[in-house]
């Protein structure tokens, strides 16, 4: 066989590559393989050896000056700390990375990366907040700066905070695509901070830079902006924000504009005629007016800062991902037109418009429409999700979208547009935070290709900085018990782990010193103490490391985690855990307490049991952690106490004459099961009766938001995939499929179909963990916490009677999974993706009276794959490991 080169890799620092201005004192440094070699010859790839080298510059890596590793025996491919000298405040550093495969060949060294360091220490900062203390009610700020600079520029950054939302505009144009930047916070605990490179956007002579602050999450808008220019003589320009008379460089001054009002909520009013042409590019020495208010600069004033301390942005910024085009238009009245995007989105609309000056274009957004046509607000609550552009008017027309606001819609109804809308008068924009995809899902049931476009849209609808749970009503945030059964299914379909990584740290800013935690984070609305089924804090940290090897989150925030539990442990009595404020949440309205909260307490799940094995399962988590954290003593402390609970659980909540848990339905009965407190003597009459539910409602679920996870997963795990599949293919009520049914294009908060102005948001990903199982039990990828970061993995397909083929990619660090069957002439073929550098635990069902091909040679004969003895495999199947290649397997 032809061997080939070890194959090329592709660095990233943080997972990202050439971050710029980090805070990470030890910034973990990694590569994906890319593999291009023949297939035929990709088995077995793996990397003996790697180095890694630091430098303070470009020339100095040949002999670097901060850290060679030099060759190390290794297989780890990400997740390295530098451990180099300490870094400091504005530091670039330069790096490299080289590997050895399993020959022992060293590979090329990969292109030199780079990361920089942003501003370590709050005495790295000279700027100052600013701001206006009269304020303009609702409008945004505009600030303005100019500078001048008589020596040519070598680098430049920008260091900038501006809240709620802020817009940076240097000589007349915007810098970056970012959009609604920073990511939103608990001001008072951490204000983001994020880092741009303006080196090419500066000249000798005279610069203007400009920034339009919206008030976003916060409210009175204010700006912290400091740039640092670098010299060839290497001499520096400072410019920073300052009140009054500024003795660093350029006054700062600021005004009103066109923005009159600016709401996340409710949205952004723009009068064109305010426009202030060249206030962020003109040489204007002395901007004072005298026109009026908003011809008029007034100097900007020191304002008092928000209280949080200044973070580095980590996190993918939010931008426009998508632009769409309206697939339909009416007009059920005259002057009145309604877009229709074809699918529910969370964005905004540009609008293309001519007309006269003073003409009033209103756009208002929502996700249904009345029967008379126009659209239905019902169930915006309290957001009233309007834009309006009013038009400068001449005769080029003119193109407006908002800066400071996005809705959920889609439908957008436009009143006051002259003349006739024209195919361009919209576009439709899809604003996210820019995590890059991750997976993706197919299978021969096109059913459920439609249920998991219709979770990706959910998904990719809320992730606005924050995981929210909807995009459209005055609410709009990070709830922990959504998250507690949310989380797995958006890491398969996104790479999250810097999103999670501040959305843990947003979940610990509300943590008091008792330990109590609240319902959203950041905390706007809920309650404190959160439901002790908010495990999301424990659980998304847990699942970072899963699937990225990274126990960042674990060390950072282990004492917080602890504290939680140890103050729900506090609430328990003889192991019970009574308090439950949601509990499973919003099940089938015929299973929910007439009037409770909105209708969705369930009647048949008792809090308590749903409380308590919430504990024991977030107690095991710790056990979990410490074991990663190389600490066996409280491992041991912490499965005591979750045995404990355990038992308690057994003693309040089995009934021996039902068989089951609880009220024997079918939330009580997964929830045991799934979460691993049903002892091995009660697992057979408990999934009995588990079925028996599922049989006694048609085949339907009547679970709510936590459950329904549980309910799938727990059948698959436990041999009844079949009645989990029949669950998922219902197309009547309630199901996914009546929501498609019905006109969806993405999850509903409800089962039920209904409008009107109670609780019923028609994007909201809550109820979209039928897709993990999608990936875990139909599919079969599943990470292995014996290799966490998919070094090791698990491929172990279910399937199912009913479905033809399944198939689905994941875009792990070391490289692309894949894992795909098909029945073919009354055999199943099955073919699997391992990148180099990883190991697969392969099941393949089928047990030892079965012939198992692969590419026509028996299976003991194939290089490359192991057969595991008997004593290792499940009932009815084979267990193979397999290292890196692409193989196709045939039973039968």
């Amino acid at each position: 066989m032809t061997r080939h080169a070890p194959p090329a890799i592709e660095p990233h620092c943080d997972y990202v590559a050439s971050p710029l201005g980090i805070d990470t004192l030890s910034p973990r440094l990694g590569w994906r393989f890319l593999e291009d070699a023949p297939a035929s010859s990709r088995r077995g790839r793996r990397q003996s050896a790697c180095q890694i080298r630091v430098a303070s510059s470009p020339e100095r890596l040949e002999t670097p000056d901060l850290w060679d590793t030099g060759k190390t025996p290794s297989d780890h491919s990400f997740g390295i700390p530098y451990e180099g000298p300490p870094l400091t405040s504005r530091q670039r550093c330069h790096w490299q990375a080289r590997v050895w495969d399993e020959r022992d060949v060293p590979g090329a060294w990969c292109p030199p990366q780079t990361w920089e360091m942003g501003l370590l220490s709050p005495a790295d900062w000279a700027a100052r907040w600013i701001g206006y203390t009269g304020g303009w009610n609702g409008q945004a700020l505009y600030f303005r700066s100019r500078f001048a600079l008589g020596k040519p520029v070598v680098r430049a950054r920008a260091y900038i905070a501006g809240l709620g939302c802020y817009e940076l505009r240097l000589n007349g144009r915007k810098v970056g695509d970012h959009v609604l930047d920073p990511a939103w916070t608990d001001y008072s605990r951490r204000v983001l901070y994020v880092t741009h490179d303006i080196g090419d956007r500066l000249r000798q002579g005279v610069n203007v830079v400009g920034v339009i602050v919206g008030n976003g999450w916060h409210g009175q808008p204010k700006l912290l902006l400091q740039i640092e220019i670098t010299h060839p003589d290497g001499s520096r320009t400072l410019v920073a924000t300052e009140g009054g008379h500024s003795m660093i460089n350029g006054e700062w001054f600021v005004s009103s504009g066109p923005i009159t009002r600016n709401s996340i909520y409710d949205g952004e009013t723009c009068d064109a005629r305010l426009e202030k042409d060249g206030w962020d590019w003109q040489d204007v020495r002395s901007p004072m007016g005298s026109a009026g208010l908003h011809d008029m600069w007034q100097t900007a004033v020191e304002v008092p800062p928000p209280g949080g301390r200044l973070v580095a942005q980590a996190l993918e910024p939010i931008k426009i991902v998508e632009i769409l085009h309206p697939e339909r238009l009416t007009s059920p009245s005259p002057g009145v037109h309604v877009f229709d995007a074809g699918q529910n989105l969370a964005g905004w609309a540009e609008l293309r418009a001519k007309g006269e000056p003073g003409t009033c274009v209103t756009l208002r957004f929502a996700e249904h429409l009345s029967p008379d046509g126009t659209i239905n607000q019902e169930n915006l609550q309290k957001a009233a999700q309007t834009d309006a552009c009013i038009l400068k008017g001449g005769e080029a027309g003119e193109t407006w979208e908002p800066r400071f606001t996005y809705h959920g819609f889609r439908y957008v109804q436009v009143e006051g547009l002259p003349g006739e809308p024209a195919s361009d008068t919209l576009a439709l924009k899809r604003v996210r935070s820019a995590v890059e995809p991750a997976g993706a899902f197919r299978c021969g049931n096109e059913l459920l290709n439609r249920i998991e476009q219709m979770v990706v849209r959910s998904e990719t609808g809320n992730l606005h900085g924050v995981p929210t749970d909807c995009p459209q009503r005055g609410e709009r945030l990070g709830w922990l018990n959504d998250m507690t059964v949310r989380s797995e299914q958006a890491l398969y379909h996104f790479r999250l782990p810097r999103f999670y990584r501040k959305w843990i740290a947003d979940i610990a800013d509300t943590q008091d010193e008792a330990g109590r935690i609240t319902d959203t984070a950041p905390f706007k609305w809920g309650k404190r103490p959160a439901d002790p089924v908010s495990a999301s804090y424990l659980l998304v940290a847990w699942h970072v490391w899963l699937h990225y090897g990274d126990d960042t989150i674990i060390r950072e925030h282990r004492a917080g985690f602890a504290r939680w539990v140890n103050y729900l442990l506090s609430r328990s009595e003889d192991g019970i855990l009574a308090y439950s404020s949601w509990g499973d949440w919003a099940p089938p309205v015929a299973f929910a307490i007439p009037g409770s909260v909105s209708d969705a307490v369930s009647s048949g799940t008792p809090g308590p049991l749903v409380s308590t094995a919430h504990l024991h399962w977030q107690l095991r988590l710790l056990a979990d952690m410490a074991r990663v954290l190389d600490d066996p003593a409280e491992a041991a402390r912490r499965e005591a106490q979750a045995a404990a609970v355990a038992s308690a659980f057994n003693r309040s909540f089995w009934d021996e004459a039902a068989g089951g848990y609880g009220s024997n339905n079918q939330a009580c009965n997964a929830i045991a099961l799934h979460l691993g407190l049903a002892p091995a003597g009660r697992i057979p009459r408990t999934l009995a009766s588990l079925v028996r539910a599922v049989e006694a409602n048609d085949g339907h679920l009547s679970t709510g938001n936590l459950a329904t996870k549980y309910l799938l997963e727990a059948l698959s795990e436990h041999g009844r995939t079949d009645i989990a599949y029949r669950i998922a293919t219902q197309t009547t009520y309630p199901s996914w499929g009546y929501m498609l049914e019905n006109g969806a294009t993405t999850l509903w908060e409800r089962w039920e179909h209904v409008t009107g102005s109670r609780m019923n948001s028609h994007n909201h990903p809550m109820l979209g963990s039928v897709s993990s199982w999608m990936f875990k039990y139909l599919a079969g990828i599943r990470p292995d916490p014996e290799g966490p970061g998919f070094r090791r993995f698990v491929i172990r397909p279910h399937p199912v009677e009913g479905l033809d083929w399944a198939e689905a990619e994941y875009r792990a660090l070391p490289g692309t999974i894949r894992s795909a069957w098909r029945r073919d002439s009354g055999r199943l073929v099955m073919q699997l993706s391992v990148p180099p550098n990883a190991t697969a635990r392969v099941h393949v069902p089928c047990g030892e009276e079965c012939a198992i091909t692969e590419r026509g040679i028996p299976l003991a004969a194939v290089d490359g794959v192991r057969v595991l003895p008997a004593t290792a495999t499940g009932q009815g199947e084979t267990v193979i490991e397999t290292g890196s290649g692409d193989y196709e397997l045939t039973v039968g």
